[in-house]
């Protein structure tokens, strides 16, 4: 039988002339190239924890929320993936407006899970994670005290009430900590949704209005910045990076990192703000309250929105993106956070006390 020259075969020409185009873009054309991001690397040497920095969660008043102690200057919080559901609390009545009752299903898994691969990239070093476990019909710990924990009516407080206070002292103090050993840190405050749009919604307390907002003016007008929960990290980055750059820029931005890596998200370079009639969740209590946009305060705050095609569909997909969403994040703070360091100290709870 005669050999066959391959490069007389019209179907080898053809996969020959694919894969060069891929290669082309991939290295000629920077757009192509952002849809593939270079994992990060951190150069830092395994951390030594002492036996004393190894130190067991922390938790309030009957185990209804749980402090693990960090090592970076990131914490990880979880207000509405709580498991625990006791009859002997009643469900909450109050009828402020916008009232959720509904858990964020699977935000306690994904932060969990996001929580040990950015160990895994900086080498040892844990993020800090704050979790409420009381469900959200019994507890809203991203409200105000008077909004998300009811009252027995009685002059002691209630266990929603001493549960609400245990979450924000272990926020609090975990904050005062980052900011006295780094002098910067971020909070991501995991939730999720069930818009149809399904874009991972990322809320900088700035509103879907100002969002609209082309560059120029968003760069110009201070109290645009001043206003959001990462004013601190633009302050220190000014002189090089614009304010719109931070927000939603293409390489700058965390949005504009997970966009790359495939996921629709909002604000990046590519959906830089909701359309009309498409919802969006800018901030809650806990963004508001800790992020950078008060006084001196020099932590930021993001809250992460994770859509239902995330957090309930294909395993598969959903542990693809926990990876990319680590890395996206592992990224953010070695970028703009990270300046070495190592160990921690034990960690004083002013926790409030009992009556």
């Amino acid at each position: 039988m005669p050999r066959v020259n391959p490069l007389r075969n019209p179907k080898f020409l053809v996969l020959c002339g694919v894969f060069s185009i891929f290669l082309f873009l991939f290295i000629v054309v920077p757009e192509f190239q952002n849809h593939f991001p270079i994992p990060i690397s951190v150069d830092v040497e395994p951390i030594q924890l002492s036996p004393e920095l190894l130190l067991e969660p922390i938790y309030g008043y009957n185990n209804y929320s749980e402090f693990i102690q960090g090592h970076l200057p990131i914490v990880i919080s979880m207000p509405h993936g709580g498991h625990l559901f006791p009859d002997y609390i009643p469900d909450r009545k109050q009828t402020f407006p916008s009232v959720v009752k509904s858990n964020d299903i699977n935000t306690q898994e994904i932060g969990r899970e996001l929580a040990e691969l950015i160990t895994e990239k900086f080498k040892g070093r844990k993020p800090y994670i704050i979790i409420n476990h009381l469900g959200r019909s019994k507890l809203d710990v991203n409200r105000p005290l008077r909004e998300g924990a009811e009252s027995d009516g009685s002059n002691f407080p209630s266990d929603t009430q001493i549960a609400w206070s245990d979450y924000h002292t272990f926020l609090n103090n975990a904050v005062e900590e980052i900011e006295e050993r780094f002098g910067r840190g971020l909070l991501i405050d995991i939730h999720g949704h069930g818009h149809p749009e399904n874009y991972i919604e990322l809320g900088y307390v700035l509103s879907s209005e100002v969002l609209t907002l082309p560059n120029d003016i968003i760069n110009s007008d201070p109290k645009i910045s001043d206003g959001s929960s990462i004013r601190s990290l633009y302050n220190r980055k000014q002189t090089t990076l614009s304010f719109a750059e931070l927000l939603r820029g293409k390489t700058a931005s965390l949005g504009g990192r997970l966009q790359s890596y495939g996921y629709e998200t909002i604000p990046s370079h590519v959906h830089e703000y909701p359309l009309v009639n498409e919802k969006y969740f800018h901030g809650g209590y806990s963004v508001q309250k800790y992020g950078s946009r008060h006084g001196e305060q020099v932590i930021d705050a993001i809250q992460a929105e994770l859509p239902r095609l995330l957090r309930l569909g294909n395993k598969e997909i959903r542990d693809q993106f926990v990876k990319d969403f680590a890395e996206s994040l592992s990224w953010f703070v070695k970028e703009y956070y990270w300046e070495g360091g190592q160990g921690s100290k034990r960690l004083t709870m002013d926790m409030p006390e009992r009556n």
